[in-house]
């Protein structure tokens, strides 16, 4: 008795009125569980390189002529590089002279031609989340301005990859993505032209999966009526197959197949598309200073031939 009228005593008020205590749940299990779903989760790339494994299969080096390149490495931050084109019966000849400088966190390169027009570019890395991008372009044709500008800004988190992005000519956007399981990633991005006052946005999603990654599939819808499907299947370490489709509402719709073989010491890939284009290039390292490179595209249809011979001097 004695006990519990100082229990009773040791649960009131100064009011004298009982104090009831109602226990509360301990958040401390979910959290621990949430940091490590997302400590599992993977970076997902920006929304840029979104179907990077398929474009890489889905691109091959196709020119029409003759080119050589010559590269030269200086110092180990420094280099410059030598492209001459010998022209074709559609392009006429022409000589461009590269310079780039660039070390762990800053990377400087530019190209000039023979018609005065410049290309620059400049790459800075902050610390191990934040990078910025800067590219631009200068003619003789418009003398005192910028005849394209382009800036970006990256965020690259443990498991999301933000940006913010701002062109020449009054154009800003601005893209996410974030994993939310180890095999799915979802995001979107959204721009606004502020002279047009145009505005407009898209989401996508990105699934890669398989023991070891070799599937991947992406798809992008746009809020102007744009569809684009991406597939890329890694069958071996040598062997990749790669799909894409393009879909514009009441514009046209393109659908394409490549292939990629990596052996030893050559790399050969080939592409179909819908409208009856077939390309194809093969790049092979003859030394390890020097790369070989081949390319064909043909379309019967529109009766276009291309066929391009290459050399490369002081590959990497």
């Amino acid at each position: 008795r004695v006990g519990k009228v100082g229990h009773d005593a040791n649960n009131r008020e100064p009011s004298g009125r009982l104090r009831l205590s109602v226990p509360q749940p301990d958040p401390g299990p979910d959290i621990a569980m949430l940091k490590r779903f997302m400590a599992d989760l993977p970076n997902p790339g920006t929304l840029e390189q979104l179907k990077r494994e398929a474009q890489g299969i889905l691109s091959p080096d196709v020119f029409d002529g003759a080119r050589f390149e010559f590269n030269k490495t200086l110092s180990p931050k420094f280099a410059l590089n030598h492209n001459v084109f010998l022209g074709s019966a559609q392009m006429p000849a022409s000589y461009e002279f590269g310079a780039n400088f660039g070390d762990e966190r800053v990377l400087i390169a530019s190209r000039v031609d023979m018609g005065g027009r410049l290309n620059g570019r400049i790459n800075a890395q902050f610390g191990e989340s934040f990078a910025a991008r800067l590219q631009a372009q200068a003619s003789p044709e418009s003398p005192g301005q910028m005849q394209s500008l382009k800036a970006d800004l990256d965020y690259k988190g443990s498991t999301c990859c933000a940006g913010a992005t701002y062109m020449g000519g009054g154009l800003l956007g601005a893209n996410l993505m974030q994993s939310i399981t180890p095999w799915l990633a979802v995001g979107g991005e959204g721009f606004y032209h502020t002279q047009k006052e145009v505005k407009g946005g898209a989401v996508a999603a990105r699934a890669q999966w398989g023991h070891k990654g070799e599937h991947v599939a992406t798809a992008k819808a746009g809020s102007f009526g744009n569809v684009e499907l991406s597939y890329q299947r890694k069958v071996s370490d040598k062997v990749g197959l790669a799909t894409e489709m393009q879909y514009y509402h009441n514009q046209f719709c393109n659908f394409g197949v490549g292939y990629e073989f990596r052996l030893r010491q050559a790399t050969f890939k080939g592409l179909i598309q819908s409208d009856t284009t077939c390309s194809a290039s093969l790049e092979e390292r003859i030394n390890p200073n020097m790369n070989l490179m081949l390319s064909g595209q043909l379309n019967h249809k529109k009766k276009d031939y291309k066929f391009g011979f290459g050399v490369v001097i002081g590959a990497a």
